[in-house]
């Protein structure tokens, strides 16, 4: 989750690959950019960032944005714990990168459909 110092809640998404794999009905070697950009792939996470969107009662709760990540979380730079959570801190730190293009509205940005007009955010 993102979003310290921000208007809006963001989401950066790891994927579970084998559960999108299977969702897409593609192949275990299917790289994993066409797994993400396949429409059922897609679909499922615009139908997420909308329910997430839906059920938030604020700005504070609401989710407004998510992209889902390619890469992995790396063990090596502290982004996975030793019981194997998921390092927020570390997650933010070292894709700060991908956080600013979350929040600028790059290629791949998932914004709530009631928020974008013709593909086209608002």
């Amino acid at each position: 989750m993102a979003g310290i110092n921000r208007n809006e809640i963001g989401l950066l998404v790891f994927p579970r690959l084998d559960a999108c794999r299977e969702l897409a009905g593609v192949a275990a070697s299917t790289p994993t950019l066409d797994v993400l950009a396949s429409p059922p792939i897609t679909a499922f996470f615009q139908r997420m960032v909308d329910d997430l969107d839906a059920s938030g009662t604020g700005s504070s709760t609401r989710v407004a944005r998510m992209l889902v990540l390619v890469d992995p979380p790396s063990i090596d730079r502290g982004e996975i714990t030793d019981k194997g959570s998921i390092n927020q801190r570390a997650v933010l730190s070292h894709r700060d990168a991908l956080v600013e293009h979350l929040y600028a509205g790059g290629d791949g940005v998932l914004r709530p459909s009631r928020l974008t007009t013709k593909g086209r955010t608002q």
